[in-house]
């Protein structure tokens, strides 16, 4: 009875029709914030004719015989800016069914600067590329395999520890750029930087370089880009004692012979039962590099061998002997040849010198004769 009271009351009703009130409010203001961000004045289908703006980074497409050619200096990446109707722009977006792309096509080797295109968006879309050009470097392309290379600072290995031989999982890559950088191609090198105090085998994933003679990047493909790079260290307790040899490093003068000796003939070799199984003996370089006398010299011995930590002594006394060369067979021959074609020159010169002193000895007898007999006749008429 008192719940259909209240239903009955004023107050009921007045509260009801504050609630429609704000109802309705609420609904014209949200119906006129509509029109104004879409400038019509109708309310179906506002999102659509509404505009948006929205900027996307997508991946640079370029149009060029790739058998033939290579293309660098393009930026992989570039940023476009589309405008328009709201669904439009939000399709582009969620589908990104288009490409941005860089027409090289009938450019030939050299240097280009090109205007991107774009393709694929809807004709009612405002579109801008960012950059709008770029510059390229078209090249005669060319392909290599290569082997890899392991780098690593030794110093970080921990004392008494050595490390065997370095590996990647891709032996050999295919290099492709331009055929001057792959013509300057001197070595493809996996960068492993191992922690300090190394102990224990280390291997990581690293990028690989294409370096030529002088260390410089080189701007190509490696495929594959990535490899693991592998340092198996182990511990370095065993020692061996082998003879050194003794060789030349370096270029010495022309014409020269060298010859080596040392009274250290053996020494004691630190590392791992692995390495020390396989060296024999240890070879020693001594420079000889303008060496034009007989030298002594102080050659330091240092482990340059994988799982080798150390030799004892580390310094030895060379003697360095420097001789004349003797000339080889052919030289020989060459002199004495040449000796026989002077020799042979000079009789020839000798017998035509006799040839003419015989005439001129003939030529003065006959002018004797002439004179007596000249002689004889006058004293006849006389």
């Amino acid at each position: 009875m008192k719940v259909r009271q209240a239903f009955n009351s004023k107050l009921f009703y007045r509260l009801i029709s504050l609630f429609f009130a704000l109802l309705l409010s609420f609904y014209v203001t949200s119906e006129k914030g509509n029109t104004t961000r879409s400038g019509n004045s109708g309310t179906f289908g506002s999102s659509l004719v509404s505009n948006k703006t929205i900027t996307l980074e997508t991946d640079l497409k370029l149009n060029v015989n790739s058998d033939k050619y290579f293309v660098s200096g393009y930026p992989d990446v570039v940023k476009v800016k589309i405008s328009g109707p709201s669904a439009l722009v939000i399709a582009a977006k969620n589908t990104q069914n288009f490409e941005i792309y860089a027409d090289l096509n009938d450019l030939k080797p050299g240097v280009h600067t090109v205007r991107l295109k774009d393709s694929g968006l809807s004709s009612e879309l405002t579109v801008k590329i960012i950059p709008e050009k770029i510059t390229v470097q078209i090249s005669k392309k060319k392909t290599k395999k290569t082997a890899v290379q392991v780098r690593y600072d030794s110093n970080r290995i921990a004392s008494g520890y050595a490390a065997g031989e370095a590996y990647s999982s891709q032996a050999y890559v295919t290099v492709t750029g331009a055929a001057k950088d792959i013509n300057n191609l001197d070595k493809v090198v996996a960068n492993l930087n191992l922690p300090r105090n190394a102990n224990e085998t280390y291997a990581k994933n690293v990028a690989l370089q294409a370096l030529d003679e002088s260390g410089k990047v080189l701007n190509v493909v490696i495929s594959p880009a990535n490899v693991t790079a592998t340092v198996p260290i182990y511990t370095a307790s065993a020692s061996k004692r082998v003879p050194i040899n003794l060789v030349a490093r370096g270029e010495g003068v022309s014409n020269m012979k060298y010859s080596f000796s040392s009274d250290t003939k053996t020494v004691t070799v630190h590392g791992t039962k692995e390495a020390l199984s396989k060296l024999n003996r240890l070879d020693v370089p001594v420079s000889i590099t303008g060496v034009t006398a007989d030298t002594v010299e102080n050659v330091r011995l240092s482990p340059s061998q994988s799982g080798i930590t150390a030799i004892s002594p580390t310094t030895i006394t060379v003697n360095v002997s420097v001789s004349q060369k003797e000339a080889s067979t052919a030289q020989k021959q060459n002199q004495a040849s040449s000796q026989a074609e002077t020799s042979s020159a000079s009789s020839t010169k000798e017998t035509v010198a006799t040839d003419d002193s015989s005439s001129e000895a003939t030529s003065s007898s006959s002018t004797s004769s002439q004179l007596s007999s000249s002689s004889s006749s006058d004293e006849a008429e006389n």
